[in-house]
């Protein structure tokens, strides 16, 4: 089946990203073009869905629709509400979708180190790279760095983290 098919049927999929790097991501497709797949995710812990997730296309050569018993994990299906909250169109390759959460927390993973992850709130985004106002880990405004796009493996957003992230950000 192909991810356009998934899209329609708004079925949960696993992404292996493997042998790029070693995730899986859970949740329901939005979006799959030649740039990006987007991802509205599933909490495991939850048993219901939780933001979003980004990775550009070229990462990931498999995937895995849920089997029909698999479905029981899904507690709560609030997938429209939080789906309600985005505009899908806006979201076409990576540098687009940056620009569409400008002002907005976003948490990135680079292929250059797999276990840091950035937090931050999106400045500027150019064809090339964006720039992030970084949180630290005690939730206090850190340094501005600039990321090049070809250099994030993953971008998520929207997701209960960020949220708690932003209350407590002084």
């Amino acid at each position: 089946m192909k991810l356009k098919e998934i899209i329609n049927a708004r079925q949960i999929i696993d992404i292996d990203t493997a042998p790029n790097t070693d995730n899986v991501y859970t949740g329901v497709c939005l979006i799959a073009n030649s740039e990006i797949v987007m991802l509205l995710n599933f909490d495991q812990e939850n048993g219901e869905f939780d933001g979003f997730t980004i990775v550009q296309n070229r990462d990931f050569e498999k995937f895995r629709i849920w089997e029909d018993d698999e479905y029981s994990e899904l507690k709560n299906d609030n997938s429209e509400n939080v789906i309600a909250t985005i505009d899908l169109n806006s979201f076409i390759d990576l540098e687009t979708s940056l620009k569409n959460l400008k002002s907005k927390l976003v948490t990135i993973f680079t292929y250059n180190d797999e276990d840091t992850f950035f937090v931050g709130k999106v400045l500027e985004v150019n064809n090339d790279s964006v720039e992030l106002h970084l949180i630290t880990q005690d939730a206090k405004w850190s340094d501005v760095e600039s990321f090049k796009l070809n250099d994030i493996s993953y971008l998520g957003f929207e997701t209960s983290y960020e949220k708690e992230i932003e209350k407590n950000v002084t």
